[in-house]
């Protein structure tokens, strides 16, 4: 009985890895200092905010069977468009007793520049599933040199600049919270947090409620079925890499407010997270199956690995071979549940074909 119960446990997603992030987050709160706490749960909660988001780009792209590669590339750039949209533009003074650097921007509303932000990512997630869905090229392929073609015209159109005459308001996704924190051992959610929950919510709807949902589900089970049932499975991994190209660009305005400033690093370090993520969550690699809930739970395994590995005061080298060991295990989990999903197919086909042969006997 007990070991059943333990097998049922380990197979259900969401609770197994909710467990692991509970025990983490004890783990974390008693290498805390008590005076900080608050401010240090407050500030990885903007993280997970973020991480959840690029999550859920790559969820997107792998629900169809895909994966996207470029996410932080495509969050570099509109990031950067955003920063530029809303930036306020100063004249700077070029003394030497008093060097303060010229700011150019348009002085947008927040919301504008991130809404233009979102169109281009749509645009250019566009661009990628219209490349793969054109050539046959391997998406892997595609992504990988989009990487370089989005990072260089953003290194080439920016100059490497920074824009930090950025809006309050703005700045504020990240710094105000809710309830307020006075005091640094006082704990808030950001507002960044209620952003990511109400992307999630979109994303369950997507998945769970709409036809086209269900179609790049389909379409990510088998491209070939997908299309003998009459699915255009090419318009929905279309459909696919424009909602994560979306979602790359929220992520990458997010982390601008969270900097106090966009720059063309933004998205550096989102790969290994962004398969990490959903794939611990639920996801399946192979594509067919998401996990909302599960993405936002591994985003969290995430963040809070590298805040342990920060609170222990590892180098960077150590955090590097950690997170590629994690995304290495969460690859052979993956294969794991993979491999699980076809022996219970396996079985329900086998008694299936039981029943049919006992009531052909009778």
């Amino acid at each position: 009985m007990v070991k059943r119960g333990l097998m049922k446990f380990i197979r259900n997603d969401l609770a197994s890895i909710s467990a692991i992030l509970i025990i983490m987050l004890v783990i974390v709160i008693s290498m805390s200092q008590p005076a900080r706490l608050g401010y240090s749960m407050t500030s990885l909660t903007k993280d997970i905010a973020i991480f959840t988001i690029v999550g859920l780009a790559q969820m997107a792209t792998l629900a169809v069977g895909q994966f996207n590669l470029a996410v932080g590339a495509i969050g570099g750039v509109t990031g950067m468009i955003c920063g530029y949209l809303i930036n306020m533009p100063t004249t700077g003074d070029m003394s030497v007793e008093k060097y303060v650097q010229a700011e150019v921007g348009l002085a947008w509303p927040w919301i504008a520049g991130l809404l233009v932000a979102m169109l281009v990512g749509l645009i250019l997630g566009f661009i990628q599933g219209g490349i793969i869905v054109k050539t046959k090229i391997n998406p892997f392929i595609v992504s990988l040199a989009l990487i370089s073609i989005f990072h260089g015209v953003n290194m080439a159109v920016t100059q490497n600049m920074y824009f930090r005459k950025l809006p309050e308001a703005f700045i504020g996704l990240n710094t105000s919270t809710f309830p307020a924190t006075p005091t640094p051992d006082k704990f808030g959610f950001p507002i960044a947090f209620f952003i990511a929950l109400a992307v999630m919510l979109i994303m369950w709807v997507i998945y769970n409620r709409t036809a086209t949902g269900r179609r790049m589900l389909a379409t990510g089970v088998s491209k070939r079925s997908a299309d003998f049932a009459g699915i255009s499975s090419n318009k929905y991994i279309l459909v696919a890499h424009c909602i994560s190209g979306m979602l790359c660009a929220i992520a990458g305005a997010l982390t601008a407010s969270k900097l106090a400033a966009a720059q063309v690093s933004i998205g550096e370090n989102w790969l290994l997270y962004s398969f990490a993520a959903p794939i611990l969550g639920g996801t399946l690699l192979s594509g067919g199956k998401v996990s909302i809930v599960g993405t936002m739970i591994g985003a969290g395994i995430m963040t809070v690995i590298v805040t342990v590995l920060a609170l222990l005061k590892l180098d960077t080298f150590t955090h590097q071979i950690f997170i590629g060991g994690i995304l290495l295990l969460t690859f052979m989990l993956n294969m794991a549940r993979e491999a699980l999903g076809k022996r219970q197919d396996k079985v329900l086909v086998e008694v299936h074909d039981t029943a049919v042969e006992s009531g052909g006997d009778k």
